[in-house]
């Protein structure tokens, strides 16, 4: 029979690592309004949006990742759906992620400054790189601090090899495949030169779609984006002396001048939205014991 202590003990422990597991994770900021304010009295104001970390979908179905690709998406949505936001604030503080989710996001921020016709400004912190610097490049506006570090416009695929290694050990794989491709990126042999040549055409396809938007947001010309694009990493006096940004300043910089521009005053109301919940913390709590390797493993292509 258990005893009541080790009851106690057990429900002790378990609440500690909790603690520990949430506090792991990004927190949610806060709404600079009361709840009041919030619910019963609804006004007009600058939604802000936090993308921050990496940027991509879960790995799995069912995983609780605050700043996940999927939930931002949501965010947005709601954004859009509100008919008091006025003007969106997006705060940025990420080195990039995966393709897809980087298009996703550049393009649910075009809709929203498209649909509502209102003014959308990106604020860089400490990082605004390649999948993260694509979204901003949605926004009409783009701030960065004079430290920021701006750009790294590029595409990458990693691949972990170990085939030498197997070899040494007399560790043998065998692959059964239905197209000589199926295999590709396998860390268990080497490349050949058409799977080579096959994955730069796909590196270079990306690479083409994100100048695109590079040209087309920034108004520049290709020969000078193609300069700009070769991955280098800019402060951000050096990204506004390229055209890369339109502002220096920090987030408070950026609100006053978004709420001046929506005629809201330099310190507007601002709306927040969250996907935050009791549902999310069991998520979370199901998805920290699961394991995830990192997106550079994961053979997809990466803004990085």
């Amino acid at each position: 029979m258990i005893k009541k202590d080790s009851i106690i003990g057990i429900l002790i422990i378990s609440l500690f690592l909790l603690a520990i597991i949430v506090n792991q994770q990004p927190k949610p900021i806060q709404k600079e309004t009361t709840p009041s304010q919030a619910s019963l009295f609804p006004k007009d104001g600058i939604a802000i949006l936090d993308l921050y970390g990496p940027i991509a979908f879960p790995q799995y179905s069912n995983n609780y990742m605050p700043m996940a690709a999927n939930l931002t998406l949501e965010q947005l949505e709601n954004i859009r759906q509100d008919s008091h936001v006025k003007g969106l604030l997006i705060r940025i503080n990420s080195p990039g992620g995966t393709v897809a989710a980087s298009q996703e996001i550049y393009n649910s921020i075009k809709r929203i400054k498209e649909e509502l016709k209102i003014p959308v400004v990106a604020q860089i912190g400490d990082v605004g790189a390649s999948g993260a610097y694509y979204a901003a490049l949605g926004a009409d506006t783009i701030f960065a601090n004079p430290g920021s570090l701006v750009g790294s416009i590029g595409v990458i695929i990693g691949n972990l090899s170990i085939h030498k290694l197997a070899e040494k050990h007399g560790i043998d794989y065998k692959v059964y495949k239905s197209g000589p491709y199926k295999d590709l990126l396998s860390m268990w042999r080497p490349s050949n030169e058409d799977e080579d040549e096959l994955l730069q055409h796909v590196i270079d396809n990306v690479y083409d779609q994100f100048k695109k938007a590079f040209i087309q947001s920034r108004k520049i010309t290709n020969e000078t984006a193609s300069k700009l694009a070769q991955g280098q990493i800019y402060t951000g006096l050096q990204a506004l002396d390229h055209q890369m940004i339109d502002k220096i300043g920090g987030y408070h910089d950026a609100l006053s001048y978004i709420g001046e521009l929506t005629n809201l005053g330099k310190n507007p109301h601002i709306i927040k939205k969250s996907n935050y919940g009791w549902k999310g913390i069991m998520n979370l709590l199901n998805s920290s014991f699961q394991l995830k390797l990192p997106y550079q493993l994961t053979n997809m292509p990466t803004l990085y």
